[in-house]
């Protein structure tokens, strides 16, 4: 065979396989090669929805949404040219090209997902960007609603804030419909009714050409906002209770005794959750989430302590339910009391001399209240504690609440493997010992008693899209009224009169009941506890005010409650 006819054999078996392939692509494999085609043609862009606003009772803003501009881009468009595109947006963003480079292979993109390469970049850098997307393949220009936090640190441990999606989270985010660049709800509020407030995303179907830039939308569908949440609390309240909280570690709430809703929640140290609301923002938060103080803890949910003398109305409930004593029995004390061979204090070492209960809530007196729990007996403690609302969470509408902690002879028997003591009843019954409780229990037990055995479940929940959301009081206690009114007029006087240890609570023209408390905390300052509520015969607001390691209850907390408690009446609350 000649060299011209093998160079023919060649080119014919050359046109063959030709043939053969294009028959296979059009008619065998046409549909499938059709489909890729349309992918390659159409885009599909998503489109986060703005989240649900927060508000206070009033309609003051307490979370919002700004529009953020974001440089994204479509990573299979973008990563041929990735290189040279960073290099270009760099002086434009001010920030370093490799930097830019390794954030878009360090991204997650979805099916129908772009790839973040800088967030909130300001309108200036996107009209600069816009103006260069066509030296830029697969990059472009989105928005995305921005979360805003008007009150900052003063509402921050109550709203929240908002956060990318980690872990199991983020590994089942389609199951839940989100996307891997929706943000969610991290504390708050904004965990608490994520689902109301998310809404439903959207997004735009597009067509691009043969370098990825958009030619024309092909169709659309809307993102649909997330609904408004209105609270029962008052920003201005919540604005004030921060400010006095300045500078201190501790916790304050209030809370309106008509349903059981809180006014205000507020804990010290706090934190900005603006920081958290970009990415750029949270890089500047390590000091929030490792300094010191634990600024990112809400205190008045998750603080445990010892509550010391304001337990003492939960000693007198026992004793006298179980008519160990009345409100008219004699207790002396001396300053010191024996009990076998342990020597127990007041904090008066001078002794207040004979004391009836009133007295003994007046002066605060240990004595009188390590003889009431030992005659009432560690059970009935333990049991009163219970229905009063300790050793269990209230069920408050805020995330990762937890429920303190009351000791009990089965307790540590079973846990320590040791007998229960007398002493450690002596010292349950002031409200030391294992004894832990968080504020807001204690803001628990001071509303029972103010309504005389109401229960509340505390929330901060009023509507939802302004339909009524709130609860009402869940259940009561059962227990006779002699009894309550012992307690309160206990109370009425520790701040009413001239030696009360709440006299410092007071304010002019208003009747308060209270009792105060200084916690032994293991340091050199105790804790200080204020628990109270107003108007004493005709209560509408129950308070407590704790103060970490801030001395003595009598001074600090009950210095601190008397300027909220203005406050209240001066803004009708009272």
């Amino acid at each position: 065979m000649s060299r011209v006819q093998r160079l023919s054999s060649l080119a014919l078996v050359c046109f063959l396989v030709l043939l053969a392939t294009l028959v296979r692509m059009q008619v065998f494999q046409g549909d499938y090669y059709r489909v890729r085609s349309e992918k390659n043609r159409i885009r599909i862009i998503y489109l986060e929805s703005a989240r649900g606003k927060i508000m206070d009772r009033s309609g003051r803003l307490l979370a919002d949404n700004q529009l953020s501009f974001n440089c994204s881009a479509i990573y299979r468009e973008a990563k041929s040219g990735i290189k040279k595109s960073c290099e270009l947006l760099a002086p434009v963003l001010g920030e370093d090209a490799g930097a830019l480079e390794k954030r878009f292979y360090g991204g997650r993109p979805g099916a129908f997902q772009t790839v973040s390469i800088a967030e909130n970049i300001g309108i200036r850098k996107a009209v600069a960007i816009e103006e260069r997307l066509d030296m830029l393949p697969g990059f472009m220009v989105e928005t995305r609603p921005q979360r805003e936090y008007p009150y900052g640190k003063a509402a921050a441990h109550l709203v929240g804030y908002t956060g990318p999606m980690a872990g199991e989270a983020a590994d089942s985010v389609e199951l839940y419909g989100y996307s891997y660049s929706d943000w969610v709800g991290q504390e708050g509020v904004e965990k608490s009714y994520e689902s109301y407030l998310r809404g439903f995303s959207g997004g735009l179907q597009i067509e691009v050409d043969n370098r990825g830039r958009m030619v024309r939308v092909l169709g659309v569908r809307e993102p649909k906002p997330g609904k408004d949440i209105g609270l029962t609390v008052d920003a201005r309240l919540q604005d004030y209770l921060q400010e006095n909280l300045e500078s201190k570690k501790g916790s304050i709430i209030v809370m309106e005794l008509r349903e059981g809703g809180l006014l205000a929640i507020a804990s010290s140290p706090s934190f900005d959750p603006n920081l958290f609301a970009s990415k750029k923002g949270r890089r500047q938060v390590r000091e929030y989430l490792y300094g010191e103080g634990s600024p990112m803890v809400n205190r008045g949910i998750r603080g445990q302590y010892p509550p010391g003398s304001i337990f003492k109305m939960v000693t007198a409930l026992a004793a006298l339910e179980k008519a160990k004593i009345t409100p008219d029995t004699k207790i002396h004390c001396s300053g010191e009391w024996v009990l076998g061979d342990n020597h127990f204090h007041c904090w008066n070492s001078e002794g207040h001399g004979p004391q009836v209960l009133a007295e003994a809530f007046t002066h605060s007196c240990n004595i009188y209240f390590y003889n009431a729990g030992i005659l009432a007996g560690a059970d009935a403690i333990f049991q009163k504690s219970v229905e009063l609302g300790f050793n269990q969470r209230t069920g408050i509408d805020l995330p990762a609440e937890r429920k303190g902690f009351v000791p009990s002879r089965e307790w540590k028997k079973k846990k320590l493997h040791e007998p229960w003591y007398e002493g450690e009843t002596a010292n349950l019954a002031i409200g030391q010992g294992y004894l832990q409780v968080t504020p807001l229990q204690a803001l628990g037990m001071i509303a029972v008693v103010a309504t005389n055995g109401h229960i509340f479940k505390p929330h901060v929940i009023e509507k939802i899209d302004s339909v009524k959301v709130a609860g009402e009081k869940t259940k009561g206690i059962v227990y006779p009224a002699k009894g309550w009114s012992a307690v309160r007029k206990g109370l009425e006087e520790a701040v009413g009169s001239p030696s009360g240890t709440g006299r410092l609570a007071r304010v002019p023209g208003l009747e308060i009941a209270g009792k105060t408390g200084t916690a032994q905390s293991g340091q050199d300052k105790t804790h200080a506890w204020f628990v109270g509520y107003a108007p004493a015969k005709n209560p509408k607001i129950a308070m407590v005010v704790f103060l970490e390691n801030g001395g003595r209850g009598g001074i600090a907390a009950a210095t601190l409650a008397s300027s909220v408690f203005k406050w209240l009446s001066e803004n009708a609350y009272l």
